[in-house]
Order: C-alpha cells, then structure tokens, then sequence
C-alpha cells in the first residue's frame, strides 16, 4: 500500500484548521452586561455573550460595596484590564476590557459603579462593555491565513511516485 504524502499532509492540517475556525466561532467572549441598581439594597446582574448564548446571573451585595479595576500581566501580549465588583464577604468578576483604551473605558466603568454604590438615593446604572470590531477580524484573518497555508503545504508536497519500471 503507497501512502500519498498529499493526503497524510491534509490529514494532519485539516484538523488543526477545522480547530481553529470552531476556536474563532465558539471561543471568544462577545461581550459583557453589568446592570447594578440601588434601592434597599444593591443588587447586580452580570450577563455574558457567547456563541452559545447569553448567560447572566443576579446577586446582592452588601454595603459598602466597590468596583475595582485590576490589570493582571501577561506574558506576551497587552495586559488583562479586569472589572470586579467587591463587597465584604466575596468578590465578582464582572468584565473583561479590550482594546488600545481598555484601562480609561474600565475606570470610566468603575467610577460610574462607585458614584451608584456611594449615593444616598436609589438609581442604576448599566454598562455594556464589548471588544472591539478589530479583534474579530483579525481572529478570522488568522483562521483564512492558516487555510491559505494549508493549501500551500497541500500543494507543495509531491503527489506519490510510482517505482521505476524495468
């Protein structure tokens, strides 16, 4: 049995493509809702938007309550710049910011949160926090770049030579 290196060549590639385009489909956050309001108490409602769908739950928080913005360092790359809302018995996380502007969008979003907790008088407020249009096409362009290499490799790689005849 002659194994043609063409078909052993996409039997290794095709999956890591079809990976990467369930990865670029289903992987990443779309975006995030915090809706908090303030009455006798201050409640909040953390939703997430998926490809699988939105998800949110509701908690209460007891008083004093605080947003806080923190920036976890990575490795490679831009810093994670995380929303977590915190009262004395737990903390949540609420958000993830992206972009060139992350860190004065989570302030923002922080201060907005704190003026909510500190009032004397009910309200509410709701951010909706999503990343930025850039990021989605470049995580599909990386998806269109790995096939256009697939295809290459598929190319470049000699179909199966039959042996010399005598």
């Amino acid at each position: 049995m002659r194994l043609n290196m063409r078909h052993v060549a996409l039997v290794l590639l095709l999956p890591l493509l079809v990976g990467a385009a369930a990865l670029a489909f289903w992987g990443p956050v779309r975006g995030y809702d915090v809706r908090c309001a303030k009455e006798a108490r201050i409640t909040c409602t953390l939703g997430r938007d998926t490809a699988s769908g939105v998800t949110s739950h509701a908690f209460a928080l007891a008083s004093p309550a605080r947003a806080d913005v923190r920036v976890q360092p990575v490795r490679r790359g831009t810093d994670r710049i995380l929303l977590y809302l915190v009262s004395a018995p737990h903390e949540v996380f609420a958000a993830e910011f992206e972009g060139s502007d992350a860190y004065a969008q989570a302030q923002a979003a922080a201060e907005q949160l704190n003026t909510l907790f500190a009032a004397g008088q009910p309200g509410a407020v709701q951010i909706k926090v999503e990343p930025p249009a850039y990021l989605l096409g470049m995580l599909w362009g990386g998806v269109v770049f790995l096939g256009l290499l697939v295809a290459a490799a598929a190319r470049a790689v000699p179909r199966g030579s039959r042996p010399p005849q005598r």
